[in-house]
């Protein structure tokens, strides 16, 4: 009897869901960051609950187990001078493990200045990325994030100018979230696709008082590709490479994928294995599934043939673009240039 009692308790239990391993690399301008804080939490505002938290070993890396479901993870260091976030906030966590990377950006300190409302506040601010100002943003307030800080929100701004700047008037007193995005196709609203620039402010919500103005900076990065899947951008191997991506002349260049075929014909196949969008140092890390000769190159879409004006180049170190790894080979130092796709 007890037995039988004991088996009926074990089939009342709730299940516990496994945990999923959600790795990655937290990096800035530099490389690699040792010792950030990186923590998933159960919305996109850092003031939901933390239901995981990590920190970066020697080489950035960083391992968090969560239960399926949807978080958003931000990187931080302790001295407050370096915060980041994945561009793929909200990561949707299935079954399969994911990579996600982070970039960190410098935290500017809000400035508050006189407001000519005393009853009402206005913001205002820069729109960067790589530290240069960026044109054609869309910047978006939202009172919470009940609805994940999509749509046009409480107020939109004007598209931001060649100086980056976006304003703000007479907003009621009460707290927002500043988010701004940028989309290769010009678009003001829509889906955020692998290519666009993203920013979300690290001092959300903004507290916005009657009779001041709050005066920020707002720096995007690269929007990572969203499916995360193992077929392509895969988890972490022995068999790898790792360089920078450059334009021609030799600077670094972010937000490009690099990607991998086991055939030197590439068609509109999915490539083998395809890495984390470059970060401001242009730097990459592509995972291959074993050793052989794999044709790399790098571009900043996913899908279909390279656009007109899109970044695209291949490897050049051999005349098919081939390079050719062992079984738990790794190769560093890998340089790939890049330049918009020309029809002429």
């Amino acid at each position: 009897m007890k037995i039988v009692v004991a088996v009926l308790l074990m089939l009342l239990l709730p299940l516990t869901a496994a945990a999923v391993v959600v790795e990655g690399r937290v990096v800035n301008a530099d490389g690699p960051v040792a010792g950030i804080r990186v923590t998933a939490h159960s919305g996109l505002s850092l003031r939901t609950p933390v239901v995981g938290t990590a920190r970066t070993d020697a080489d950035g890396r960083y391992r968090l187990e969560l239960e399926p479901g949807s978080y958003a993870l931000f990187a931080a260091s302790d001295d407050g001078r370096q915060f980041g976030f994945s561009g793929r906030n909200p990561v949707a966590v299935g079954n399969a493990s994911l990579w996600v990377g982070i970039q960190l950006l410098p935290v500017r300190e809000v400035v508050t200045l006189p407001y000519d409302d005393d009853y009402s506040a206005g913001l205002e601010g820069v729109v960067l990325f790589d530290g240069k100002p960026v044109a054609d943003a869309s910047v978006s307030l939202y009172l919470d994030t009940a609805e994940g800080l999509k749509g046009q929100g409480y107020r939109m701004a004007p598209p931001t100018g060649p100086d980056g700047r976006f304003y703000f008037d007479t907003l009621p007193e009460s707290d927002y979230y500043l988010v701004a995005r940028w989309r290769r196709n010009g678009a003001r609203v829509g889906p955020v696709r692998s290519g666009d620039r993203i920013g979300f402010c690290y001092h959300n919500p903004l507290h916005l008082k009657a009779g001041t103005l709050l005066r920020v900076e707002l720096p995007l990065v690269a929007k990572q590709h969203s499916e995360g899947s193992r077929e392509t951008i895969g988890p972490p191997s022995d068999t790898r490479v790792e360089g920078r991506v450059l334009d021609a002349a030799g600077r670094p260049v972010a937000g490009v994928h690099v990607f991998a075929y086991p055939d030197r014909v590439i068609g509109h196949q999915r490539p083998a294995a395809l890495s984390q969008p470059t970060g401001a140092d242009g730097r990459y890390r592509l995972d291959l599934p074993k050793g052989g000769t794999w044709y790399i190159g790098a571009r900043e879409l996913y899908g279909d043939s390279p656009a007109p004006g899109e970044l695209f180049g291949m490897y050049d170190g051999s005349a098919d673009h081939g390079l050719k790894l062992e079984d738990r080979q790794l190769l560093q130092g890998v340089e790939i240039i890049v330049e918009p796709v020309s029809l002429e």
